[in-house]
């Protein structure tokens, strides 16, 4: 019993000391678990003794209790390493356990190595995927403007007109996105992709139809005006939308926010296309069809962008219209507005300078009078200058500097810049406008040339064409009716270029902002 209770306190005293200078040796606990980078681990080059060895050496330690306290030093290595030895035996299972760990944690670092190796068709079919599940996801999108949004303002009492104005052809939208264009690519990407790997055909087929986005787009800026118009105007309106937000299916963002995703998503469709065209092989059976889809998708990205840039121009149309008070009537697609400014104008009697402003357009100069206004600054006409046939031309003025000059059709204006960069970008500006204007008459020109021309040959042949029928033996009453049919209409076109003026209004016709047309009701000039 002694011995046994000596070497149990010896054991204890001994493992202390052992957990201490683990401790000590570098700062750590050791994890024995993990078998990484532990004091408890095996080193390269370090050995521990056997089994039998540590069995050995157990009864020496109980025999001889006196010995222990005088060697205690000698005796610590070898119980620390039995220690050692002894957990190593017990925690076996564990340390196979943490190995199996630990070639678990690299699988994954493996895998995505392998992610980053993996060949042309893996890549294809994972921007296949990443179409289809950015396709699931916008889809939920439209589905909550159309049918959420659209649906309870409606029963909210809202009227169409104003439901129309936000949400634009959101239906029509959601209807293709929906009903034709998700289900052909969750076809192919989930089922067919092994046997028929394509893209192309799909896009191809069903891309003609984003051109409906224009619509939207166009409208989009309007509708975002009449939102927060609504907003702060309508409770019932404000109720819904609000409502609606706080559900999870609006993932916590504004019905703006939802409403600018049809704007982002056909050039995404563009960016995704170009990349699967990257990754696609030269031989590949898909490659005229994605590289069409990509034509298409890019026309109608800019049919979208064109739409945008024509309601921008707009825009700045009518605020220059409210600006000049309604007194000149310039809100046209055909107009734009290229630069605006602040003039100083070179009075002819006195040489002082007046304070002036110019608008200057792609086939026109207003030259206005600031008027005195508390609030937001208005203008006057006060001179209205076409591009045909303007000059512009920089002169010298004793005592005035940054001066130049625009010569129109019935008056000549003396201007001065601030400084002489704002004097040069004037006339660059001014400059570049006429020689655009030049080039585009000439155009029209040449157009309305071959125009008439081929006209002129056309009714000499239906005229021809007629008369032989006529005169061929046995033509029937039908054949006769057709060419006297013909021939009304060359001598109808004939006498319709000789006039030249409007029949309802009587205005004089050009080949630039007043072209002839016909009346597809009744005919008329």
């Amino acid at each position: 019993c002694t011995a046994v209770t000596v070497s149990k306190e010896t054991s204890a005293e001994l493992g202390n000391k052992d957990s201490t200078a683990e401790l000590n040796g570098n700062g750590k606990i050791p994890n024995r678990d993990s078998g990484i980078d532990s004091p408890s681990c095996s080193v390269a080059g370090e050995t521990f003794p056997s089994e039998e060895g540590a069995e050995q050496k157990k009864p020496s330690m109980a025999g001889n209790p006196g010995e222990m306290e005088s060697d205690k030093k000698s005796i610590k290595p070898s119980s620390a390493e039995q220690k050692r030895d002894s957990t190593q035996e017990e925690d076996s299972d564990i340390d196979e356990g943490s190995s199996e760990e630990q070639e678990t944690v690299e699988v994954p670092k493996l895998e995505y190595l392998d992610i980053n190796k993996c060949t042309e068709p893996q890549k294809l079919f994972n921007i296949a995927n990443e179409l289809l599940h950015t396709e699931e996801a916008y889809v939920k999108r439209l589905h909550l403007l159309d049918q959420v949004f659209c649906t309870k303002l409606s029963e909210a009492g809202i009227s169409s007109e104003v439901i129309t104005g936000i949400f634009s052809n959101i239906s029509s939208i959601y209807c293709f996105h929906g009903q034709f264009l998700l289900p052909e690519l969750k076809t192919r990407i989930t089922q067919e992709w092994s046997v028929n790997p394509r893209l192309g055909d799909i896009l191809q087929k069903l891309a003609p139809f984003l051109k409906m986005y224009g619509e939207y787009v166009k409208n989009f800026d309007r509708a975002m005006d009449m939102v927060n118009t609504c907003m702060q105007r309508s409770s019932p309106f404000k109720d819904v939308v609000q409502n609606i937000q706080k559900q999870e299916v609006c993932g916590n963002l504004t019905l703006q926010h939802h409403m600018l995703e049809p704007v982002q998503r056909i050039p995404r469709y563009e960016l995704l296309l170009k990349d699967y065209l990257k990754k696609l092989p030269e031989e590949s059976p898909d490659r005229k069809d994605a590289e069409k889809s990509l034509e298409l998708i890019s026309t109608a990205a800019n049919h979208s962008n064109a739409a945008i840039r024509k309601m921008e121009k707009m825009h700045k149309l009518l605020e220059v219209y409210e600006r000049l008070g309604g007194e000149e009537d310039i809100v046209n697609p055909a107009n734009e507005l290229i630069k605006e400014g602040h003039i100083q104008k070179l009075s002819a009697k006195n040489g002082t300078a007046q304070d002036r402003y110019l608008f200057l357009f792609n086939s026109m100069v207003l030259y206005c009078v600031p008027k005195l206004r508390l609030i937001g600054q208005k203008f006057s006409v006060r001179e209205k200058m076409d591009i045909a046939g303007l000059q512009v031309q920089e002169i010298v003025k004793q005592n005035v500097a940054h001066t130049f000059s625009i010569t129109g059709k019935k008056r000549l204006l003396e201007l001065q810049a601030r400084t002489e960069e704002e004097k040069r970008e004037w006339i660059q500006v001014i400059q570049a406008t006429i020689e655009k204007h030049k080039q585009n008459s000439e155009t029209f020109r040449a157009f309305n040339s071959s125009f008439s021309q081929e006209e002129e040959h056309l009714p000499d042949s239906s005229i021809a064409s007629t008369s032989s029928v006529e005169s061929m033996p046995g033509a029937d009453g039908g054949g006769a009716f057709g060419g006297s049919d013909s021939c009304r209409k060359s001598s109808k076109s004939k006498r319709d270029k000789e006039k030249q003026a409007c029949k309802s209004c009587s205005e004089s016709f050009n080949s630039i902002t007043k072209r002839r047309h016909h009346c597809k009701q009744c005919g008329a000039v």
